[in-house]
């Protein structure tokens, strides 16, 4: 751990890590070990691609298979920075995605509750939160 990067080297921070991984590699099996049964997922773009989602099924089967249709599999995830505690992980998340033939680039903060060593929650906080939500928007 540094001055700079407070709980960098953290297991929790090396989960969040594990699962963008998994998200690129679309390594679903991995996800499923990630993610708790009953996750809580509060995403802030509308659905399908987020709302508050409750349990893995769902948020499979809404944010992950059904966004990835929209957009054609064009998102692209990646950690910039993340630090943890034993029950908390937050990382700055880049992300890229094309949709209907405009391309949108950008940021979240995303906040992870972990237990017994899953994602027991998540919320999601946009950089541009009216910019994403136009983007996305039917």
């Amino acid at each position: 751990m540094t001055a700079e990067s407070p709980g960098a080297d953290h297991p929790s921070a090396a989960l969040v890590r594990r699962y963008y991984a998994a998200r690129a590699r679309g390594d679903r099996a991995e996800l499923e070990a990630l993610l708790h049964p009953d996750v809580d997922w509060h995403d802030p773009y509308p659905p399908p691609h987020g709302g508050d989602l409750h349990g893995a099924e769902a948020v499979f089967r809404d944010v992950f298979d059904a966004a990835a249709q929209l957009t054609d599999g064009t998102t692209r995830l990646w950690v910039e920075s993340a630090f943890a505690t034993d029950r908390t992980a937050v990382a700055l998340v880049g992300w890229s995605s094309t949709f209907r033939g405009r391309t949108m680039a950008s940021r979240e903060i995303a906040v992870y509750r972990i237990e017994d060593g899953r994602i027991r929650e998540a919320w999601f906080h946009p950089e541009d939160p009216e910019g994403a939500r136009r983007f996305f928007a039917e």
